[in-house]
């Protein structure tokens, strides 16, 4: 048994069909969104973490520079107290001077070791303040990343545009039922 078609009716559907192809499309759009963004999210943090290993790679080798620096002129220093010592020990002399002459090129050496570790533990702490503030700088570019990203549309909320869609059809379809014109059957069924 099949009853008349009214307008109210088919009015009623279309609203409830347009509701629901519309929730699909938006939850659809919504989800697709928040796949491109989570790409783009885990790119930038790519990124971001190629351009921290390039900071590190630049300050690891700033501070291998320093140290190389600081042994070679560690080995000059101790090249030029040998000399030193060895033109104190050829020059002849004896006694408490010669004693005090070499105690002269050690000190000399002594000092300026220390003014050259001295500056390889500044350099040592330039290292740790650069690698750490490389660190600081990824972490920040991750956060400013991770706030650009669109989370994904929930499905309770699609259940919800779809249920919505459905209760418009229906507040459609009671509006027009009292209404004559609308009740007029569009098609008729066999019985």
């Amino acid at each position: 048994m099949c009853e008349a078609l009214t307008w109210s009716v088919a009015l009623g559907i279309a609203s409830a069909g347009m509701g629901a192809v519309s929730s699909i499309a938006s939850y659809q759009t919504q989800s697709q969104a928040a796949s491109a963004s989570e790409q783009a999210y885990q790119q930038q943090r790519d990124l971001n973490q190629q351009a921290a290993n390039r900071g590190y790679q630049q300050q690891q080798l700033k501070f291998k520079g320093e140290f190389d620096q600081a042994t070679q002129k560690a080995e000059e220093l101790l090249t030029k107290r040998l000399q030193a010592q060895g033109n104190i020990m050829a020059s002849g002399r004896t006694g408490q001077s010669v004693g005090a002459l070499l105690t002269d090129a050690q000190r000399t050496e002594g000092r300026d070791l220390g003014t050259i570790g001295l500056n390889l533990a500044y350099a040592q702490q330039d290292y740790g303040f650069g690698m750490e503030n490389i660190f600081q700088q990824q972490q920040v570019g991750n956060v400013s990343a991770a706030s650009q990203r669109t989370s994904q549309p929930s499905v309770g909320g699609l259940v919800l545009g779809l249920g919505q869609a459905g209760l418009e059809g229906a507040s459609t379809f009671s509006k027009f039922k009292a209404d004559k014109a609308f009740n007029t059957p569009i098609f008729k069924g066999t019985k």
